[in-house]
């Protein structure tokens, strides 16, 4: 009998990433906090607000836990009139999530955000505080993805194959770095003075990020937004400060074109007032903070896609594989203009403060609800607010087969003015998105041999008019040929189009 033909694929891989778990939901927590004895009953809230803070991410055998806390803070109308009270209280977030395939070799990575905090009056002496976080987490094991970009074996030489390369995005890397950030702050000339500070915020904002070598070189802003009490006068004033910060972080990747999504999140924060150099009253901060980053790279692949042999059958299993391809990182800015009735009046907006709740992009529209909240003082010296829930929208301009792969909304600004029927409300929202094309990769999966073609039946030539869509691959596999002997028997060169030609095809002959 007849050696069967060997053959086998040859195959490279790519170190990367594989995002083995995702868990996407909006996780709701209350807590009840009572008013201590020193301060006064509660009349009305005015406002709730928060920061979240993360304290761990662990990874076990098919379990994710996730554990933070939101930092309230709530602002109330004292029984009687008056200055503002402050309450604060802290929300715990705890998560625990079913996560098959996920081990304790796996990469947590957690991102959480804080899309609404409320206060309910319980009694003049309790408060309900609620806070709903939007959670991602995901995980990723490091794994290598394999591409058959050739066939070896005896007969090899034999079989024509034919690979195209494509670049994908793998992910490349996932590593996170803890750092601190502290400054002090002087308030702007002509500001009150200050006294007790009454709240403050925390937002991180993202900044640039590039890659030197196997080194990430990322940055951002942390901004801090403050309500204080005037000293002397105890008038309401609003002060914002922020701080740029640059970190460095190795990925122990050389790294080409890299793309890379941070997250940054406070571990724990520390403000309070203190007395500058100058003598004057000032803020000093301390932010402590994680960043999680998930870095892609640009990595060009080659892939056997199809093959034939002019000698033998060939048995041949091929699959697609859809792979991600980042095109490119934009921003889009949505303007929101809304009017907010409010009883009593303003006379004075003391604070406008912005929410966005959880951005997603659908049928081409990028999409974020954004509650704002508006302080004021009303003509009876009395503060007051009024809240509404509105949304924000913008065109993602969006190429064909391309998706967001990631939506996060930020408001950049936020301004009201008094009108006599309520608040006038101005907001700018940015949505941050990364644009991906779906790609198709065909590949072959396996190839076995089958039984020898018979050598005689074949004309030595065959006279073909080349139709729409022709190739010389899909001539040469069509008529017992290979694209080399048909381009050398026709003169043709590379790249030559072929449709309406008339060709000569000449069979291969084998031993």
């Amino acid at each position: 009998g007849e050696i069967g033909m060997e053959l086998s694929m040859k195959r490279s891989g790519i170190a990367c990433c594989e995002k083995v778990f995702e868990y996407a939901m909006p996780v709701e927590q209350a807590t009840e906090t009572v008013v201590p004895d020193t301060m006064p009953d509660v009349e009305r809230i005015l406002c709730a607000e928060g920061m979240v803070i993360i304290r761990s991410k662990e990874v076990s055998e098919g379990r994710v836990t996730v554990s933070a806390g939101v930092a309230a803070t709530v602002l109330y109308s004292p029984e009687g009139g008056g200055r503002p009270c402050r309450l604060s209280a802290v929300v715990p977030i705890e998560l625990e999530l079913d996560a098959p395939g996920v081990t304790q070799e796996s990469i947590p990575v957690a991102m959480l955000s804080l899309t609404g905090v409320e206060a309910r009056m319980l009694n003049p002496r309790k408060l309900l505080v609620r806070a709903v976080v939007y959670a991602c987490v995901e995980c990723y094991d490091r794994t290598e993805m394999s591409f058959c970009d050739g066939l070896e074996g005896d007969e090899a030489g034999d079989v024509e194959v034919l690979t195209d390369s494509r670049t994908i995005s793998p992910v490349v890397c996932v590593r996170e770095k803890t750092f601190v950030v502290s400054d002090e702050y002087r308030l702007q000339p002509g500001q009150p003075p200050l006294g007790e500070i009454v709240w403050h915020g925390v937002d991180i904002v993202p900044g640039s990020v590039r890659a030197v070598g196997s080194k990430i070189v990322f940055g951002g802003t942390v901004r801090m937004a403050v309500l204080y009490e005037a000293e002397g006068t105890g008038d309401l004033c609003s002060a914002g400060f922020e701080t740029e910060f640059s970190q460095m972080l190795d990925t122990g990747v050389e790294l080409s074109s890299p793309d890379c999504s941070v997250y940054t999140m406070l571990t724990a924060e520390y403000v309070e007032p203190m007395t500058l150099s100058g003598g004057e009253r000032g803020i000093s901060a301390e932010f402590h903070l994680v960043s999680q980053v998930v870095c892609t790279d640009s990595v060009r692949v080659v892939c056997v896609t199809d093959c034939y042999s002019n000698s033998r059958e060939l048995d041949i299993t091929s699959a697609e594989t859809e792979l991600g391809c980042v095109q490119r990182r934009s921003t889009v800015r949505a303007t929101v203009h809304e009017s907010l009735p409010a009883s009593p009046p303003p006379v004075e907006i003391c604070r406008v403060l912005c929410r966005t709740g959880t951005a997603v992009c659908e049928g081409g529209t990028l999409r974020c609800p954004v509650t704002v909240t508006v302080l004021y003082r009303a003509a009876d010296g009395q503060f007051y607010s009024v809240a509404r829930r509105l949304s924000s929208e913008a065109p993602a301009e969006l190429g064909e087969n391309e998706y967001a792969a990631l939506v996060r909304a930020s408001c950049s600004d936020c301004s009201a003015s008094p009108t006599s029927s309520g608040a006038d409300v101005r907001l700018l929202v940015d949505f941050e998105l990364l644009v991906v094309k779906r790609i198709g990769v065909p590949q072959i999966d396996s190839v076995a041999c089958g039984e020898a073609l018979e050598a005689g039946g074949a004309p030595s030539l065959t006279v073909v008019r080349a139709g729409a869509g022709d190739t010389l691959w899909a001539l040469g596999k069509r008529y017992r040929s290979t694209a080399r002997l048909i381009a050398a028997q026709n003169g043709l060169a590379e790249g030559d189009a072929l449709e309406g030609k008339t060709l000569l095809i000449p069979t291969a002959r084998h031993k």
